[in-house]
């Protein structure tokens, strides 16, 4: 049985002291005044400038009550290396930009190696933050139960992510007295959202300091729900493209805290910030946000009045979204089939609601496809703000029954009163269209509301995705104007609406009043001339 890295393994970790090369720099750590178990004076911080390929790190001073600490570098967008030793030997070293190694030989001095490899002509970031935070023996020793990471005792994160969500690796802690394979330590997750599209070095370090110690993380930090299994220590997360996230892990043992090093994803690629981390990606999403500035105004406050028009675009959009969903579960086509496909399939469905309203008539049959979309908007944005990330609804059976549910009872709940309800909808779906066009130039992440929904049905997996999405000044900002829009679309169609019948007379009703019956006059009352008497 394989027994946990304590402190008494960590105190053999061998640590060499070769001469460093002639071209490298030196960067001291005095820890004379820095103790264990102090929420200020335990966290040493100091950003440092690496003009060299090999950078020495000499730490000094250790005090005796130390058990162990974990020296972290942190830098912007480049690679860099952190190392036990001069050399790179196996499993003595780590790469990334957010890297760690624990020390616990329990001398008074250690020394860690910082390499750098820049191809030329690459335009790099000089500054760098180190840090040196000191534990007590008895605290928990982040990723001291390591399994597949390359390094015996690994306290760092690695961050990957694709285009649907963000996967963030740790490996289990250890602790004094504990067993690796009965592990009752518990471990807490936290995240924490940078500004968004905020792409500077200056929030990159500053969300960076404020998720190292277990204090801060706390104090900063947004609790995830925990996980059970496989993705205990393989965390989901729904990506937000463009929005620096800090993630952070605290494991907590008899009382005691301690902190893993914190790591950060923009959910895209930062060296292609413009291509990558904002605005439309192709040119296909480029003609749909233009459009949809221009339908999501139109629909917003002249919807009920442009009945057949309305009628056509909200049957262009629900086949567009089934046709996208069907053809996702197939993986077999790329992005621009997937979109030329449904806009395809999206004016067929058009043309076949407005037929069935040229033919039958019928508006609460014909409206109930606004009242479904509205209903399916308003489902996505009960669960977008919280509800998704409850244990219960893991679970897809339980999902997706509560989501069908919250979309029924919205059509039951309008249909009595179909005029109003259908220009409710209208605006609420125009103003929604025009917002989710304009945060892809503008910024923002209210379109997520409904992609996180997307997700849900295809990405294998989102079940377990932890949605909590970012909520900052611009999301407020677009929030209410969206319900200033809704208002104000409400109050032009109902203001339009005045002294109209509830919805225009569709072809069959207007044959059926030309059309002459067994009841019908055979003189016309206005041509009956009224008699003259003398």
């Amino acid at each position: 049985m394989k027994k946990c890295v304590n402190f008494v393994v960590l105190a053999v970790l061998y640590i060499s002291v070769p001469i460093c090369y002639v071209s490298c720099k030196n960067v001291e750590v005095d820890l004379s005044n820095y103790w264990p178990n102090s929420p200020t004076i335990n966290v040493f911080q100091k950003y440092i400038t690496l003009s060299e390929d090999v950078t020495t790190v000499n730490i000094l001073n250790i005090n005796d009550d130390v058990g162990f600490l974990i020296i972290q570098v942190h830098s912007y967008v480049e690679n860099i290396t952190l190392s036990y030793n001069s050399t790179l030997q196996l499993h003595s070293f780590v790469t990334g930009t957010n890297v760690g190694l624990i020390y616990g030989y329990g001398e008074s001095s250690a020394n860690f190696y910082i390499f750098r490899n820049v191809p030329n002509n690459q335009h790099v970031y000089d500054s760098f933050l180190l840090v040196v935070t000191v534990y007590d023996a008895m605290d928990p020793v982040p990723g001291g139960c390591n399994l597949s990471f390359a390094n015996m005792v690994a306290p760092y994160q690695i961050v990957s992510s694709n285009e649907e969500y963000i996967t963030v690796e740790s490996q289990p802690p250890s602790g004094y007295g504990v067993s690796c394979d009965d592990n009752k330590i518990q471990i807490e997750m936290y995240h924490l959202f940078m500004g968004e599209y905020d792409k500077s070095i200056n929030g990159y370090f500053e969300g960076i300091t404020k998720m190292l110690t277990v204090e801060n993380v706390r104090a900063n930090g947004r609790k995830v729900p925990s996980s059970e299994g496989y993705f205990l220590y393989n965390k989901l997360f729904s990506l937000y493209r463009g929005t620096g996230e800090v993630f952070a892990i605290l494991a907590t043992f008899n009382d005691r805290t301690s902190a893993y090093v914190p790591a950060v994803s923009y959910g895209c690629d930062m060296r292609n910030w413009d291509g990558s981390c904002i605005g439309p990606i192709t040119r296909y999403w480029k003609f749909i946000c233009a459009l949809l500035l221009i339908l999501g105004l139109t629909i917003c406050f002249y919807g009920h009045k442009f009945f057949k028009f309305t009628l056509f675009v909200l049957g262009f959009a629900f086949g567009v979204l089934l046709t996208y969903f069907i053809i996702t579960l197939d993986d077999h086509f790329d992005v621009d089939e997937k979109m030329v496909t449904s806009i395809m399939i999206g004016f067929l469905y058009g043309i076949i609601w407005v037929f069935i309203w040229w033919k039958f008539g019928v508006p609460v049959l014909s409206v109930q496809l606004n009242f479904i979309l509205s209903g399916l908007l308003v489902a996505s944005i009960i669960f977008y703000a919280g509800l998704a990330d409850f244990y219960i609804y893991r679970s897809n059976l339980v999902f997706w029954v509560t989501f069908v549910c919250i979309m029924v009872a919205c059509s039951i709940i309008w249909t009595p009163m179909s005029m109003y309800s259908h220009i409710f909808g209208c605006s609420f779906l125009g103003s929604y269209a025009f917002f989710i066009a304009l945060n892809y130039y503008l910024g923002g992440n209210l379109q997520y509301i409904v992609i996180n929904t997307y997700r849900r049905a295809t990405v294998w997996n989102f079940s377990n995705a932890v949605i909590s999405p970012p909520f900052e000044i611009i999301d407020i900002m677009h929030s209410i104007g969206w319900v200033v829009l809704v208002v104000t679309g409400c109050f032009v169609q109902l203001r339009d609406q005045r002294s109209k019948p509830p919805f225009p007379p569709n072809r069959n009703g207007v044959v059926v009043a030309n059309t002459d019956s067994e009841r019908t006059r055979l003189i016309p009352r206005e041509h009956v001339e009224v008699p003259q008497y003398v």
